[in-house]
């Protein structure tokens, strides 16, 4: 554990570049319908949140997609795009 903080110490962009990889691979799989990320694995019927295949058999395979594709989506700058108060005081309406 020591030298993955020291890694992430010397590399400090390295989890933000990591996100983003996972969240662009989300985003591409539910714009184009992936089959190794919307398939059903689970034989039966499970509504476990947790996994896509729960959402899969509660809301259906392109709602899914739906939820995907908005929880794949950048939420906040990152730590380089940080605003100072000047800048954010351009865009009070």
């Amino acid at each position: 554990m020591e030298k993955v903080k020291e890694f992430l110490s010397a590399n400090p962009h390295f989890l933000g570049i990591l996100f983003a990889i996972v969240g662009v691979a989300g985003l591409l799989a539910a714009i184009f319908d992936w089959d190794w990320l919307f398939k059903k694995d689970v034989s039966g019927v499970t509504y476990s949140l947790k996994k896509i295949d729960g959402w899969i058999n509660m809301f259906g395979r392109n709602t899914a997609r739906v939820f995907v594709g908005i929880g794949s989506a950048p939420t906040r700058p990152t730590s380089g795009t940080s605003q100072d108060s000047t800048t954010r005081s351009s865009f009070r309406v």
